[in-house]
Order: C-alpha cells, then structure tokens, then sequence
C-alpha cells in the first residue's frame, strides 16, 4: 500500500527523470550505431560473440568446478556479477559456480528477497590449482583465502588495477563503469545470449545498488541503458524502481543491532598499496547526529586496526542531509559532501596529502560527492 502511494505521487518526476536517460540513450544509440557500421565489422560473422566463445574454449578450465567470486564483505554488486557472470559462463557451456568469501549485508539480503534471488553459499577458501573468475574487485587482499595458489582464469572488474595484474590473467574485462554488472550485460548482448528474467532482476539489483539508481557520479551512459533494457524486460516502471531504490537504501543504512566494530566492517576493503596494509569503510550517516557517529567510528578504529594488522585504516561517510526536493518522500535524504576519517601511522599524513589539512584529529571533509572507488586512485598515488 505504501508503495504504490509513494510511485503514484511521484510519477511526474521520475517520467522527467525517464526522460533525461532516454536522451542519453538516444545520444549513446547514435554514437554505438556509427561504430557498429564500420566496414570491418561483422563482416557477415552469423555469430557476434564468436571471438569471444573461441576466446573461452582456449581457457584451462580443468575438470572440476569454476568458482566465480566478487571481492570480500561482500556488496550487491559483488553478490550478484558472481551471479549473472557464472550464470553466461554456464550457458556458454562451463562448469562455472558462485560462491562468497564472507557473509552478505543487509541491502543484498534485502534485494535478494525483494526479487526473489537465490544467493550463493559461503566458501571461505579455496584449495591451491581451484579455477577462479573474479568479479568486481583486483586486489588480493579483497579476495578468497587461497586466490594467490589458485589459477585465475578471467577478471571482470570496474576499479583501477590493483595488485593481481591484468597480464598475468587470460581474459580482463575493466571497464570504468558504474556497476560491474554492466559490463556483464554487454557481455551478454555481445555473446547473442538471452538474458532471462531471473539473470535481468539479478543484475538489475546490482546496477541499481552500485549507481544509486543512476545518480552516482561515477555512472555511465552504458549504464543507462542496461538498466532501461532490464527494468523494461521485467516490466518495472521508473517510479517503482526509485522506491525499490530506496528500500534498498534504507537495508544499507539500517546498522541498529550492531557493534560499532560490525558498522565500521559492514561495508569494507582491504587494499596492499606499494607495501602498506591497509582497510577502507564507506559508511552513511545523517549529518544532524554526525560529530557523535565519527566519535564512535574513530574509537572503533583502535580495535579494528590492531585486529586486522594494518598499517592505516580509513573510512568515508557520505554526509546526508534533507531533502527538500518534491522527490523526498522517495529520497528522505541526499549526499552533501564526504567526511574521512583516519587512524594509525602516518594515516594523517596520507588524508590530508589527499583532502586537505584536518577538522580536527581524525577527520577530513570534502564538499565532493565520492565513492571509495573515487578515493582509491587517490591514496595510491600518495602512497
């Protein structure tokens, strides 16, 4: 009931907001139709995935089973390119499976319910010589225990290089993109296979989540259009999208229950950078009981730290405030700018290099908007 109050009262909005992505689409359309028409392409080819699947038949995929894994603690968007990518490998004819490394938050469980998505099992670590694909992550450190004596076969990524190489990996596909799954839509498309209902609302959950139904400032035009293509498929409409937006908002956010510790790790990565270990948190808080929320966090730092063995741990907090905007009962709040927070060796020296001199011991501000995958590039060129 709720719901459907909340979609019919706002659905002049979200049609203004259809619109704006359909002129992207068009302009993307135009610009993909120019390339598409080259005289070197297809060249009559009854099969545009060919290089592709010809690409996958020279992969050692052993015999046993192929574990496909997004990074550790584990977002919607790592839960569910493990899922939509193993799901293309298995109709393309391989013994490919998803797994995670580390239990689920509470936005994924959430979705996964919503849309009736089954999600994978847990498999902490792998055996030496286990074939792996890796979604969504290019770091070791945010891999399965056991990834570094396993053979990796591909890597469908869309974060700046980290510490497992893209030459040492048969087949890389990182794109710069929103949301891993939409490099794994147009992999799809690329490979002629349909994309069933079931694959469309699992990958529709992990565009929606990684691009903040595409208002994040790291989205793409080809994001865009995979969630138009798929919302569409499916036959949800624009308003309902943005309120299944905002459930899902609200399951990211919701950290009642929890230790300060598990709110800190609740969505979290561990980097190696030139030598240093260290762990970044993205968090969300309200900026009214903010001063407190960044107490908290800094004190919960000191544990972390020590139980981890890093060198320097960090956080961001998306600064929230209300929104006063004629969507705000879908969108209570919005981003204004990015608290960062530090702890532990020369962390202050790194934060600042990056975001300027401190509020106070510990804290950075920014008026930016930033994702961690914004701030990551950031600190490695520091360090």
């Amino acid at each position: 009931m709720v719901v459907s109050k909340i979609s019919l009262t706002f659905a002049p909005m979200m049609r203004k907001n259809l619109l704006w992505i359909l002129t992207v689409i068009l302009y993307g359309s135009l610009a993909m139709t120019v390339v598409s028409c080259s005289k070197d392409d297809d060249s009559g080819n009854p099969d545009p995935g060919a290089d592709f699947k010809a690409m996958l038949k020279t992969l050692d995929w052993g015999n046993d089973t192929c574990f496909v894994y997004g990074h550790k603690t584990p977002d919607v968007d790592a839960v569910t390119s493990a899922l939509s990518y193993a799901k293309l490998m298995k109709t393309l004819g391989y013994n490919c499976k998803a797994k995670v490394s580390s239990p689920m938050n509470r936005e994924t469980q959430f979705i996964a319910k919503h849309f009736g998505i089954t999600l994978p099992a847990l498999k902490t670590s792998v055996v030496p010589q286990t074939r792996l694909i890796l979604t969504d992550h290019t770091d070791y450190a945010q891999c399965v225990d056991g990834a570094r004596d396993a053979i990796i076969l591909q890597k469908i990524d869309h974060h700046v290089e980290g510490d497992i190489a893209d030459a040492g990996i048969p087949y890389v596909r990182r794109e710069m993109v929103g949301s891993t799954n939409t490099i794994i839509y147009e992999c799809f498309k690329e490979s002629g296979v349909t994309i069933d209902d079931e694959t469309a609302r699992i990958m529709l959950a992990g565009i929606v989540s990684d691009t903040r139904n595409l208002s994040k400032s790291t989205t793409c035009g080809i994001d865009s259009v995979a969630w138009l293509a798929l919302s569409s498929q499916l036959g949800i409409s624009s308003d309902s999208m943005a309120v299944i937006n905002y459930l899902m908002e609200e399951a990211a956010y919701d950290y009642s229950g929890m230790t300060d510790e598990e709110i800190l790790l609740s969505d979290y990565k561990d980097y190696e950078i030139n030598g240093h270990l260290i762990g970044i948190g993205s968090l969300v808080y309200k900026e009214a009981e903010m001063d407190a929320f960044i107490m908290q966090m800094l004190a919960a730092m000191v544990e972390v730290l020590m139980q981890k063995d890093l060198e320097m741990l960090f956080a961001k907090i998306d600064n929230l405030v209300p929104n006063t905007g004629i969507d705000k009962a879908v969108k209570p709040y919005i981003e204004n700018g990015t608290y960062f927070i530090y702890f532990g060796k020369d962390s202050q020296k790194v934060a600042e290099a990056v975001f300027g001199a401190s509020l106070r011991e510990g804290v950075c501000f920014t008026t930016e908007n930033l994702s961690r995958k914004q701030i990551v590039p950031r600190i490695t060129a520091v360090l």
